[in-house]
């Protein structure tokens, strides 16, 4: 078993903290059956699901919503800043 310890700022000093051992497994339950958006079958587990989305060459992204937001143009850096990194680089390796 782990010893966990945190900073008790009334004692001024650092303070065990009780932990509960976590032992056996955690056992997901299996999805719940749902009709294909793809072609109409029907998916009845994870395995079938990740092996659906193989076969149609899908991906599953969730929520996540950085595909919905537009990509940021970068800020272009400033006219002849390139040449003078250059000039900088080359006149410090000289020495």
């Amino acid at each position: 078993m782990k010893r966990r310890f945190r900073w008790d700022h009334n004692l001024k000093e650092m303070v065990e903290i009780e932990t509960r051992s976590s032992q056996g497994y955690y056992v997901m339950k299996d999805i719940e059956p749902y009709t294909s958006m793809i072609d109409g079958s029907l998916i009845t587990s994870r395995s079938k699901h990740r092996a659906h989305l193989k076969q149609h060459n899908c991906e599953e992204i969730g929520n996540d919503s950085s595909l919905r937001n537009p990509q940021r143009k970068p800020i272009e850096s400033p006219p002849g800043l390139k040449d003078a990194i250059i000039r900088a680089v080359e006149k410090h390796s000289r020495k």
